[in-house]
């Protein structure tokens, strides 16, 4: 296995150059990412924004060691992600990050507790089911199955399975693209909160441009590309966002 260096910015938590993904070949293939070049600092809450096939998911794959380019590098803190074979792969993702999806992937024979529990078994350093679950505030409900939960108390529980590994980057890939403006505002609330307290640095997937305003920063992705990068200086609480 290969695995390549750069001088250390103890300040990022990704950097990417030159990045592209093809899928298919010829005539019909479709330029997924066309030369993406950015960097992420640790410890901010990015968006990632842009309409449907605009390449933004692509980025959170390769970023998230589920996906390759096929040129560019991308970079975890020192580590290039793409000299990692599968294995290294599996352990970066094991133990650094945690995935958020749109749809909650719980499994429904078990509790609330025990959904959580399924990561926490393979965590390198984990935090408790209950904990973590009290952080997303479902503590009271641990014992519940998912048919017994809402829609946004089940994708609670998905943040708090991603949350309990105790990851440094949490991917969240249209977290809310499920949920009503009012449970979506709530789930976006337990993000912040996981970012105030933990410090991870999340990157959030989505073509809903008032989540932007909750971020330190934003991407705007259009055809493969990044078209603009933008900081906010002051955040607004989730509360005060605007569908």
């Amino acid at each position: 296995m290969k695995i390549s260096s750069v001088p250390r910015n103890p300040n990022l938590a990704f950097r990417a150059k030159g990045l592209t993904k093809v899928y298919g070949e010829g005539r019909t293939a479709v330029h997924a990412l066309r030369g993406v070049d950015m960097e992420i600092p640790k410890g901010e809450i990015v968006v990632l924004l842009g309409p449907s096939g605009s390449g933004k998911s692509t980025l959170l794959n390769i970023l998230g060691g589920l996906d390759r380019p096929t040129e560019g590098t991308a970079h975890f803190t020192d580590q290039c992600l793409t000299d990692m074979d599968d294995s290294a792969l599996t352990l970066y993702r094991r133990n650094h990050v945690g995935f958020v999806f749109q749809f909650y992937n719980l499994m429904p024979s078990l509790t609330a507790e025990e959904n959580v529990e399924l990561v926490t078994e393979i965590a390198r350093n984990p935090m408790d089911a209950g904990k973590a679950l009290s952080l997303v505030g479902l503590g009271e409900r641990r014992h519940h199955f998912p048919a017994q939960l809402s829609g946004g108390e089940q994708q609670r529980v998905a943040i708090a399975r991603a949350v309990a590994k105790q990851p440094e980057v949490l991917f969240c890939d249209e977290p809310t693209g499920a949920l009503d403006s009012t449970t979506g505002r709530a789930v976006l609330r337990v993000l912040r909160d996981v970012n105030d307290r933990l410090g991870t640095t999340i990157l959030i997937v989505t073509h809903a441009a008032a989540t932007a305003a909750m971020a330190d920063r934003v991407i705007h992705f259009a055809d493969g590309g990044i078209r603009e990068i933008s900081t906010n200086k002051t955040r607004l609480d989730p509360e005060e966002l605007v569908w």
